[in-house]
């Protein structure tokens, strides 16, 4: 499968997930380090225009487009079901568990979890400390490209 993501151009390749340790996330608790990726570009933008708080996507910012073996994706409907209120704004405490138990877990190289930004798509987490990350292959990198009248809130 291949999956996107979308960072200022200096961070772009750093696949480590050292920012969502830093600050935590929607899927995983401050301290855990984990890789936010989207199944489309364009929900990659969306996804980053939800999280900038009146930025714009600018020449600063690139994407890359990862591989990442089918095999190696979990869905998280294999795990249960997500509350009615997992996309309130503030992080609900069912998708940070659920997250950090599967990253502690290694029990696949990526989930395939629900956006909040658009339910009806998917991100992919992956876990970079999971024995099969070295499966994982840059495709490509690039600058984002969008119209101008595309910005943030």
């Amino acid at each position: 499968m291949e999956v996107y993501r979308i960072a200022k151009k200096k961070y772009l390749n750093d696949l480590s997930g050292f920012g969502a340790k830093l600050y935590g996330g929607r899927w995983n608790r401050e301290g855990l380090q984990m890789l936010y990726t989207s199944a489309h570009l364009s929900l990659a933008v969306l996804e980053i225009l939800a999280n900038q708080f009146r930025k714009k996507i600018d020449h600063r910012f690139g994407y890359i487009k990862i591989q990442i073996p089918d095999k190696s994706i979990l869905d998280l409907g294999d795990m249960g079901n997500l509350s009615v209120d997992w996309r309130v704004s503030q992080y609900a405490q069912q998708t940070v568990d659920l997250g950090s138990d599967w990253l502690l877990s290694q029990q696949s190289l990526a989930l395939r979890v629900p956006s909040a930004v658009l339910a009806q798509e998917s991100n992919i987490l992956v876990n970079p400390f999971h024995k099969d990350f070295n499966k994982l292959s840059v495709m490509k990198t690039a600058e984002v490209e969008l119209d101008g009248r595309v910005i943030a809130k």
